[in-house]
């Protein structure tokens, strides 16, 4: 994910001096190819670049592995820096407690179509911003998608439920009704390519049309037509789409509040 995003970085060509920090040689040739000058840690890159108050530390490391790249910052004057992260599980409090009481934070949850520039990203922070630390943290993020500011941290859990996880939930939609095409007598492949298209094109319609997706569901059932046959099954409120995915959003933010609790 930091990749895909550093790359929309370069694409939108935005008003800042990028360094990646990589302790993978590979990953950090890959950074150099992608134009980035990247460094194996912290130390490499003050001896070229110093440090100071105003910059940004975004933090795109797994869970597991922030304690250990927070803790390689402390040798630095880290007064005044704003720190953005897009670990999951990992609280604005968390931060606190790890770097300071007083530290800029900028909590995300990006997903990912961030990596063709398509995302969409929810984000909270902490109260001490300044109105340009805002406005840095709303350019780099809509660099590779839209953005949302949730002025509730507890929200996030809902949102990673959501929008982190909805990819999943949306490729699996093109896999089972591939499938079921399949099962029926069509091609794999066209099967395939009927259940992404028209996922693509009734995704693009409600976009640009701006219509309220109950309007254009309504516009496209005909009484006693096939589409209403089979809303009456995705319709019902026992076995029908609402409650399974209801009871899949519990399930995914009841993780995502595990995962906080254990981070």
């Amino acid at each position: 994910m930091g990749s895909s995003i550093a790359k929309g970085w370069m694409l939108k060509k935005l008003n800042f001096n990028f360094f990646v920090i990589e302790k993978v040689s590979s990953l950090r040739k890959v950074a150099g190819d992608d134009g980035f000058k990247a460094f194996e840690n912290i130390n490499k890159l003050n001896e070229l670049v110093e440090i100071k108050s105003g910059d940004i530390f975004f933090l795109a490391v797994k869970p597991q592995q922030m304690k250990e790249t927070i803790d390689s910052f402390f040798k630095f004057n880290i007064n005044n820096i704003l720190f953005i992260s897009i670990a999951a599980g990992l609280s604005l409090s968390w931060f606190q407690s790890q770097i300071g009481r007083n530290i800029k934070m900028v909590r995300t949850m990006p997903n990912l179509p961030a990596s063709i520039g398509f995302g969409i990203t929810a984000y909270s922070k902490t109260n001490n911003l300044s109105e340009n630390d805002v406005e840095n943290t709303n350019d780099l993020l809509r660099a590779f998608g839209k953005v949302i500011y949730l002025s509730s941290e507890d929200l996030m859990d809902v949102v990673t439920a959501i929008s982190g996880s909805g990819p999943a939930y949306i490729f699996y939609l093109v896999e089972v009704l591939s499938k079921i095409g399949k099962e029926n007598g069509l091609q794999e492949q066209d099967a395939r390519t009927l259940a992404l298209e028209t996922l693509i094109g009734s995704s693009r319609l409600l976009e640009v049309s701006n219509i309220d997706p109950e309007k254009l569901k309504k516009n496209v059932t005909s009484p006693g037509g096939t589409t209403e046959a089979g809303l009456e099954i995705l319709e019902s409120m026992e076995i029908g789409l609402y409650p399974l995915l209801n009871s899949t959003i519990k399930n995914a933010k009841k993780r995502a509040l595990a995962l906080n609790k254990s981070g």
